[in-house]
C-alpha cells in the first residue's frame, strides 16, 4: 500500500497546529501498516517556506524546525521530480487554481495510482469534483 501525503500533514503533525492530532493519528496508521509514503521533491521546499514563516513570525524555534526535520527523515518518504510540465499545468487548469503547486501532489498520486491526502479541504472538494483521487484527513 502505498500513499501520497500532503506538506501540511507533515507541519501539522510536527507543530502546535490545532489539526496536530489528527495529522498524528493518521501518520501513526500508514506507519502501523507499513504504508509507503511519497510526496513530490516539491514537499522540501514547501515545508522550509512553512518553516521560515513559522521562525520568522516567532510562532517556532529552531528546535521545533528540527523536529519538522527529523519526522521527515523518520517517514522515510520518497519524494518524486514531476511527471511533466504540461501534466501540472493540464491537472492546476482542472482544478481553477493559478498555480501549479497542488498539481504536483496529485500528479505523483495519478503516476502511482495511489491517493493524495491532505489537510486542504478546499482541495479536496474541488479534486474530487475534477475526478482526482484526493482524501482529507480529519
Amino acid at each position: 500500500m502505498s500513499a501520497v501525503i500532503d506538506a501540511n500533514v507533515v507541519i501539522a503533525a510536527a507543530t502546535a497546529s490545532p489539526r496536530r492530532t489528527a495529522a498524528r493519528y493518521r501518520l501513526e496508521r500508514w506507519l502501523t501498516d507499513s504504508t509507503d509514503l511519497h510526496a513530490p521533491q516539491l514537499l522540501v521546499y514547501e515545508v522550509a517556506s512553512a518553516l521560515t514563516g513559522l521562525e520568522s513570525a516567532g510562532v517556532l524555534t529552531t528546535q521545533g524546525s528540527d523536529d519538522v526535520w527529523r519526522l521527515i527523515d523518520a517517514l522515510d518518504l520518497t519524494l518524486h521530480p514531476a511527471s511533466s510540465g504540461a501534466a501540472l499545468i493540464a491537472i492546476a487548469l482542472r482544478l481553477h487554481r493559478r498555480s501549479a503547486y497542488d498539481a504536483a501532489y496529485i500528479d505523483l498520486a495519478l503516476v502511482l495510482q495511489t491517493e493524495l491526502w491532505t489537510l486542504d479541504a478546499k482541495l479536496t472538494r474541488n479534486a474530487t469534483a475534477a475526478g482526482f483521487p484526493v482524501n482529507l484527513v480529519v
